[in-house]
């Protein structure tokens, strides 16, 4: 399952990375400094220089835990569904004679 989660995470950590890196990225971001007020844009650059370090030290790890908390849950509820379809289909109800056994107890 980690495997798996490793798999996509990279998947989407490559694709993140590629969209970062495209120049019309790059002066979007630059320019979304301008809707600040003059007085916080160097603040907010800083900020913004800031969040990038983070998400290139972080971002893959924490991708990488999204996408197991993804495939569990596909998983859990795949089970479930499985379970539920035995369950109609009659494969997990009790057999007569097992029911009369336990009825005599």
């Amino acid at each position: 399952m980690l495997a798996l989660a490793r798999w996509m995470a990279r998947i989407l950590w490559r694709a993140i990375l590629w969209l970062m890196r495209r120049p019309w990225m790059k002066a979007f971001q630059r320019n979304s400094i301008l809707i600040l007020p003059k007085k916080y844009r160097e603040k907010g650059r800083i900020s913004q220089i800031k969040q990038n370090r983070f998400a290139r030290k972080t971002g893959l790890s924490m991708l990488t835990f999204m996408m197991s908390l993804v495939v569990g849950s596909l998983l859990v509820t795949g089970s479930f569904l499985i379970a539920m379809s035995l369950y109609e289909h009659g494969y997990l109800t009790i057999p007569r004679r097992l029911r009369r056994q336990l009825s005599m107890e």
